[in-house]
């Protein structure tokens, strides 16, 4: 009994304490599973940060390879904007539309030209006529190609079904001697050389009408001479038949032209012009910086000359007809003179033409014309009067003239004219003119009169 007594005692104090024991385990087994998932949590978040870090270095390798292709790409760029063929041309207005390459081998000018006139014709007999035109339109480039000294000009006219006027290539390697081919304005007379631009009138005189060489085609060579080109020339051959012509026999026309001027402020020469010069020596009637004194001189001829074959421009073959010559030796002169200022301006010129009949008892027959011209600018650069005085004297000494044919003896013209130059130079104008024209013919027939009035506005650009 005793002895339970005890085993009943022992238990009593050994269950319990089992029983803390037993907790105790399962505590420290919960704590090493907790650390455990703690763990296994600090690897599985390493791993994620290691996978991010992973993906950050691959999204920050990708951004630099971009960076870099847009680096390459705007370096790409900007050499080709610095190598594009538009950076390699310069474009500007100046005086004309002009297209020109870095180098200077490449230039282009573009210009329009338009002249709208009213013209009011009173003649002696007939009625009195009135009428609206659209005179002149032109289209002209010009510039150079290939090399700075290989020049170009071309001009086109729309309104005439003769629609190419110039063409001409000028090889200006020197100015001194420097080859031209092409069609443009025969080497000869002022007044033709000076541009329908330019005009101090609204209409060239009737001395130029007569005895002006206007355009052809041909060969030639030109040039300026002096430090100051002072002295300036063209010598060439042409087909005769005048603008668009052809030769169909070998009676060329030969024609050369000098011109000496002093004074002025701008040497530079213009190979390109239609008379090479130097600028200060243009031909031109106004517009001078200073004092300037131009004097020049020409010679035309066409050996043999049939104008049932061929007819150069101007009067010859008019006259030819009138005074019933056959094949004839054509040859012309001129000399003219030109002084220019600031507010003032006149020039002269003279033309004489002879034609000779290779056969037949009639005898040479000598034409001459004259004209002088003076303008004065009544608010400088903008306003100006002029006054012009043409004189055409025909030859008509019974050796010339067949018996009992009434021909032209004389015809004058007197012209006063204003100018308002809007642009203050030619290019934008507005000008009026009045002719009173005499013309007077042989056995004693009556004189006939014309009176003209001419309005024009005139855009050049």
């Amino acid at each position: 009994m005793k002895t339970l007594a005890k085993l009943l005692f022992a238990a009593a104090l050994v269950l319990p304490l089992s029983v803390v024991d037993a907790s105790a385990q399962s505590t420290r087994q919960q704590i090493e599973d907790l650390k455990q998932q703690i763990e296994a949590i600090q690897v599985q978040n390493q791993q994620q940060i290691e996978q991010l870090k992973q993906q950050i270095n691959l999204l920050e390798n990708a951004r630099q390879a971009d960076q870099e292709k847009i680096a390459d790409m705007e370096t790409k760029q900007v050499k080709e904007d610095a190598d594009a063929w538009y950076k390699s041309f310069m474009a500007k207005y100046d005086k004309g539309l002009i297209f020109q390459t870095e180098d200077g081998n490449y230039k282009m000018r573009f210009r329009i030209r338009g002249q709208f006139r009213a013209t009011i014709n009173d003649p002696e007999e007939g009625l009195v006529s009135t009428n609206f035109s659209v005179q002149r339109l032109r289209l002209q480039w010009d510039g150079n190609a290939f090399k700075p000294w290989f020049l170009y000009t071309l001009q086109l006219s729309p309104i005439d079904s003769n629609i190419l006027r110039d063409l001409y290539f000028t090889v200006a390697y020197q100015k001194e001697i420097a080859p031209r081919v092409g069609q443009w304005k025969v080497p000869y007379n002022r007044e033709e050389l000076n541009s329908s631009v330019a005009l101090q009138f609204v209409e060239r005189s009737i001395v130029n009408d007569e005895f002006g060489l206007g355009r052809d085609r041909g060969v030639a060579v030109l040039g300026g001479l002096g430090a100051n080109n002072n002295f300036s020339y063209t010598l060439g051959i042409f087909n005769g038949d005048g603008r668009n012509g052809t030769s169909v026999d070998s009676n060329l026309l030969y024609a050369g032209r000098i011109q000496f001027g002093i004074g002025g402020n701008d040497p530079k020469f213009d190979a390109g012009n239609q008379f090479a010069t130097a600028k200060a020596y243009d031909i031109v009637p106004n517009y001078a910086k200073s004092p300037t004194f131009v004097i020049g001189a020409a010679a035309a001829t066409i050996p043999g000359l049939d104008c049932e074959r061929k007819t150069p421009d101007g009067g010859a073959c008019a006259r030819v007809a009138e005074l019933g010559f056959p094949q004839s030796d054509f040859t012309q002169i001129t000399g003219d003179i030109s002084f220019k200022m600031p507010w003032f301006n006149i020039e002269g010129e003279y033309d004489g033409r002879w034609l000779s009949p290779e056969t037949g008892d009639q005898d040479t027959a000598y034409d001459q014309g004259f004209r002088v011209q003076a303008g004065a600018f009544l608010v400088p650069k903008i306003v100006e009067v002029a006054g012009r005085f043409a004189y055409i004297d025909y030859d008509t000494k019974s050796g010339v003239v067949p018996p009992g044919v009434s021909v032209a003896r004389a015809q004058w013209a007197i012209t006063p004219g204003f100018n308002y130059y809007i642009s203050h130079d030619h290019r934008w104008k507005i000008q009026a003119d009045y002719s009173f024209v005499r013309n007077e013919f042989t056995l004693d027939e009556p004189d006939e009169d014309d009176n003209i009035f001419r309005l024009q506005l005139q855009a050049y650009f």
